[in-house]
């Protein structure tokens, strides 16, 4: 699962969760694929992302550091290099085992070989 797929998941279909987002991230396996580059590709899912997210699951993968706390100002007044980053964290991290947790409810779907099951079993909440 790439990290630009974890921002825009949540689970509102939940039972009494009103938001269910961010999903936390587990992260007990990732790898990273080379994914080429491309700049406007890279602004356009930048202006689709909630920063503070990403930020979030950046931190998941030990890659914070490659990003900045803070939300750069137009993403098109940033370098290639400094997008590079961005594109990296977004397409080039691929999350093979781990876990996402409802903020709310704290249930666990499961993320296996790349993909996360999101079904809910009958009983949970």
């Amino acid at each position: 699962m790439k990290l630009f797929v974890h921002n825009f998941m949540s689970s509102r279909f939940l039972k009494n969760v009103t938001v269910g987002y961010p999903l936390e991230l587990v992260v007990k396996q990732f790898v990273e694929k080379d994914i080429e580059f491309d700049r406007e590709n890279t602004i356009v899912m930048l202006n689709k992302i909630q920063y503070e997210a990403l930020v979030v699951a950046a931190a998941a993968v030990n890659q914070a550091d490659r990003i900045p706390a803070e939300q750069p100002g137009k993403w098109e007044d940033l370098s290639d290099d400094q997008l590079k980053q961005f594109h990296h964290i977004l397409m080039n991290i691929d999350v093979v085992d781990g876990e996402l947790i409802c903020p709310e409810t704290k249930t666990v779907f499961p993320i296996r070989d790349g993909i996360p099951n999101m079904l809910k079993v009958d009983g949970e909440k």
